[in-house]
């Protein structure tokens, strides 16, 4: 007769842990449907009071082998929690000398128009709202703290999100020892999550904040709920609660944390068939504020048309679908090649490898189903990978992406489980491999640990992270495009002429790879050619606003300001948050010579506009002291311009001395005394 005793027992660590093989046990519980096959019953301990304990005394080398004491205990877990926390910082030390990325970075940290350097209600208040096709208002919330904080210096924020995934780990630890998983085993998945190389890319991009809050919020509902498992309360419920809506506020992603929950319940803390309706019900709040999230998420990205799954046939998003989860599960055994950006290969998805990928993938499933009684970890960590990946894995596609190593952070737990007990489950029956599995996590740990140092490195500068994209994946248009314009903001006009003709070679219809290699063009001098280039992005169906953006800047530079004010007009109308057009046409409006072309009052209206946007770009601010200054208006001239300073990158360079002098002059002419450094 197979006996169930839950980790909810009172004496559950003291005694119940500590029994051995040739123990005499007197148990008082119930018989229930057993959900194992080849048995119809089990016994369920009872909760309490304690009625399971050894009648026998135990080997003095199992009861060695026991729970050590409480304070012992404490501070073995406190060791392994300093261990874990130093790991992070070892391998995550360098991002604290990092660069912002070109993607998506700006979008979030110093382009944001939600952000002006200070927090108050209206930044609360905003949080709620939709930004940048997501709904992620505690994610919006953290970025507003940074942004007061830090301004838009990205140390802070990378070395934020380092401190926010370390205590992802320690949570992540701590709840599953308190689902008695056992020290060895918890340490081992914990250690994993937080060194492994998948996750670097959501550690050291500053724009991914909402991974690792998110990830903060999902371990503290395991723990939780462990706690609540183990002594139901209605505080410790309420807290469960509190910590699904962090998680589900932070990054819609967890939508799958009730799903984790209900595999919890069938290992490790076998909740029988009788209880599964109690099972249910006590996610159903859970489910609730997961189909909210969800509402929200789909009218965010349907609001702005970030829906892409136009893209590609449902048929070849199955088939992308089956492949990623193989590869998901092989780059977790062994993480190398890994990169920002993986293309889609549509011409391969049909294919023999493909195809394969979907069979082994099919065929482990269905092993996990089949011994789920006898292995039930196997079952519950290979169905945690797959299903919490389930939101991410592109039956539903929202951008080009075929997969993203980020969409890893939470589905690894499954993986890092489930081997993790396997391990102690071979221990058990052979105790001679005890200490050499144990020398193999660990060293298992520390290769991690310096492979995912080593991919921490990548994220340095846009430049080292689309070189390492491009060199580990092929025919990837999109990173052969972004490192061609890292090459052209350091001035490597050649090397970003290079990359950008080979995004064309890859994809001879991307319009925006064209407008960028107009954009080259421009820099050498080469207008002519930059213009031929821009009216063929504009059939390939670029962005218009980009494409006469790029004109205005081509008529500008050859000395036609009228031509460069119809182009900047027109790329606004295209797109009114245009914020190079409508900064470059209102310095024209503001300092042309021309006296038909200023326009002082939209200058400012035009400035006042791009600033809302670029609330911390110096270049833009010069800008708007420079349309303050036409208007007569001195005195906000010189208050602006020295919020240009102020946002300015340490150092000298040719625009802190054009600003520089620019407030001398607007000092000067309102009559305030310069300032002293």
């Amino acid at each position: 007769l197979q006996v169930v005793a839950e980790p909810g027992l009172a004496n559950y660590e003291s005694e119940v842990a500590a029994l051995g093989t040739g123990c005499a046990v007197s148990i008082t519980g119930e018989i229930v449907d057993s959900p194992g096959k080849g048995q119809r019953y089990e016994l369920r301990a009872a909760r309490a009071p304690p009625t399971l304990a050894p009648r026998t005394p135990m080997p003095a080398s199992r009861a060695a082998a026991g729970p050590p004491p409480r304070p012992l205990a404490r501070a073995r877990d406190a060791a392994i929690g300093a261990a874990i926390a130093l790991l992070v910082a070892i391998v995550y030390a360098p991002v604290a000398h990092h660069e912002f990325v070109s993607l998506d970075d700006a979008l979030y940290f110093t382009s944001n128009p939600n952000l002006d350097g200070h927090l108050g209600t209206d930044d609360l208040i905003g949080a709620f709202r939709f930004y940048a096709a997501n709904w992620s208002p505690l994610t919006a919330i953290s970025i507003a703290i940074d942004n007061a904080l830090y301004g838009a210096d990205p140390t802070g924020p990378l070395v934020t999100n380092a401190i926010l995934h370390a205590i992802a780990a320690l949570l992540l630890y701590f709840a599953l020892r308190q689902l008695a998983l056992g020290t060895a085993v918890s340490a081992f998945a914990a250690a994993v999550f937080a060194v492994h190389p998948l996750h670097v890319e959501s550690v050291a991009w500053a724009a991914q904040r909402k991974d690792v809050l998110s990830g903060v919020g999902f371990c503290a509902a395991l723990l939780a709920y462990a706690r609540y498992r183990k002594r139901p309360h209605l505080a410790r419920y309420a807290a469960l609660l509190a910590a699904s809506a962090a998680s589900l506020l932070a990054k819609p992603a967890a939508v799958t944390l009730p799903f984790a929950l209900l595999l919890l319940d069938f290992w490790p803390l076998r909740r029988t068939r009788a209880e599964a309706r109690t099972a249910l019900s006590e996610k159903l709040p859970i489910f609730a504020l997961a189909a909210f999230v969800s509402a929200m998420t789909v009218a965010a990205q349907t609001g702005v048309g970030a829906d892409a799954s136009v893209r590609l046939p449902l048929f070849y998003r199955a088939l992308n679908a089956g492949q990623s989860y193989a590869v998901y599960a092989l780059d977790a055994l062994w993480p190398s090649g890994l990169a920002v950006f993986y293309p889609y290969h549509p011409a391969e998805l049909a294919g023999a490898v493909a195809i394969a990928a979907c069979a082994a993938v099919a065929l482990l499933s269905a092993l996990a189903v089949r011994f789920a009684a006898a292995k039930p970890h196997l079952f519950v960590g290979w169905f945690w990978f797959l299903g919490t990946l389930v939101p991410m894995i592109g039956l539903v596609q929202v951008g080009s992406q075929a997969r993203a190593d980020r969409y890893m952070y939470l589905p690894l737990i499954g993986l890092a489980l489930a081997v993790g007990w396997e391990a102690r489950e071979l221990a058990a029956r052979r105790p001679a491999l005890r200490r050499p599995l144990v020398g193999a996590g660990v060293a298992a740990v520390l290769a991690l640990a310096f492979a995912a140092h080593r991919q921490v490195g990548y994220w340095r500068d846009s430049a080292a992270l689309f070189a390492h994209a491009v060199a580990v994946t092929r025919d990837n248009a999109i990173a052969h495009g972004a490192l061609g314009n890292a090459y052209r903001e350091r001035g490597d006009l050649a090397g970003a002429e290079r990359e950008l003709a080979e995004a064309l070679r890859i994809r001879p219809d991307s319009g925006d790879a064209r407008s960028d290699l107009a954009l080259v063009r421009l820099d050498q001098g080469r207008i002519a050619e930059a213009r031929a280039e821009l009216a063929r992005a504009l059939a390939s169906g670029a962005d218009a606003a980009k494409v006469h953006a790029a004109l205005g800047l081509a008529a500008e530079r050859a000395g036609d300001l009228h031509g460069a004010v119809a182009s900047y007009r027109a790329a606004l109308r295209a797109n009114p948050e245009r914020v190079e057009a409508a900064n470059n046409l209102a310095w024209i409006l503001a300092n042309a010579a021309d006296p038909t072309l200023r326009a002082p009052d939209e200058a400012i209206e035009l400035a006042q506009r791009a600033a809302r946007w670029k609330a911390l770009d110096p270049a833009v601010l010069d800008t708007l002291a420079a349309a303050y200054a036409a208007a007569g208006r001195h005195r906000e001239a010189a208050q602006t311009e020295a919020r240009a300073i102020a946002a300015l990158a340490p150092g000298p360079s040719a625009l802190r001395t054009q600003i520089e002098s620019s407030l001398a002059r607007y000092q000067s002419l309102s009559g305030e005394p310069p300032a002293v450094d």
